[in-house]
């Protein structure tokens, strides 16, 4: 193109190669990322003697939720502590930044269901949940340990003992409260003798990834006789995290967009300055 080339088709080419500068911006910019979020869910583990446990379940965003949420009882091996009781351990991460867990033991058959907000509720079943505390019993309708976490960083935790008593022995320190304080630790002791029995552990606490993640146990069990050791109901939450903004330019499209439009704009330098030449020309 020469400097005779008509005013109108040299502004039309620079509509064109401006336009076409932006379609290269856009055509850089990848897709909306999702936020990422994880939880994880194990309904029984020992801790002592045995090496036994239901597996856990494990929610990542983006990914297949992998372990098996109903585990039967026979996978704690040979073993006379849970004497009766379903094992339960859900786990739920979504592309939103949240994730949610809830494990332990529920009554014979039941189930457990996770909840849009990270409720975890139980139901079904028939009879109750039974542990052996050397001559005591433990029976409860539902013990359970549930999780939240936010790509914000905010988390939330708690422990749920539905129905929950003990037999055949009394108990020092404290109650079987539906919703115990964290670091509770209760004793059992044999009633004629006063010897302590088992010692009860709920609603362990702790932060396993740092700010923005939380570890909750509902149960943990210490028997004085054998030594025997286990936990109900340990679920994890987070840390989970936020990603860019999707109308954020990606790095890689900044010096490529600059790029561009300075390519365009040496290209019509020339046919630009002669039109701005031309018009003040014709003014003066």
């Amino acid at each position: 193109m020469d400097e005779t080339t008509p005013r109108r088709p040299r502004r039309r080419l620079l509509t064109a190669g401006c336009a076409g500068a932006a379609a290269l911006v856009l055509a850089t910019a990848g897709p909306a990322a999702a936020d990422t979020s994880v939880a994880t869910a194990n309904a029984l583990k020992f801790t002592a003697v045995l090496s036994t446990g239901s597996g856990t379940v494990t929610a990542t965003s983006g990914a297949s939720t992998t372990g098996n949420t109903t585990p039967l009882l026979s996978v704690l091996g040979t073993q006379n502590v849970v004497q009766a009781g379903a094992l339960v351990q859900q786990a739920v991460a979504l592309d939103t930044g949240f994730s949610a867990a809830c494990a332990g033991l529920v009554a014979p058959n039941g189930s457990i269901s996770v909840g849009a907000d990270g409720t975890c509720v139980p139901s079904g079943g028939t009879g109750q949940v039974v542990i052996a505390l050397g001559s005591a019993t433990l029976k409860a309708d539902a013990v359970l340990a549930t999780c939240t976490a936010r790509s914000d960083g905010t988390t939330t935790e708690g422990v749920k003992l539905v129905n929950a008593s003990v037999t055949g022995g009394t108990v020092a320190g404290g109650s079987l409260g539906t919703n115990p304080a964290a670091g509770t630790t209760l004793t059992v002791k044999a009633p004629l003798t006063g010897l302590t029995l088992a010692t009860l552990g709920l609603r362990s606490t702790d932060v396993p990834s740092g700010a923005g993640s939380v570890r909750t146990s509902a149960l943990k069990v210490s028997l004085a006789a054998d030594l025997t050791a286990l936990t109900i109901g340990t679920v994890t939450c987070g840390a989970n995290a936020k990603t860019v903004p999707a109308n954020a330019l990606p790095g890689p499209a900044l010096p490529l967009s600059a790029a561009a439009l300075v390519a365009v704009g040496l290209r019509f330098r020339r046919p630009v300055l002669h039109a701005l030449t031309s018009r003040s020309t014709r003014r003066g």
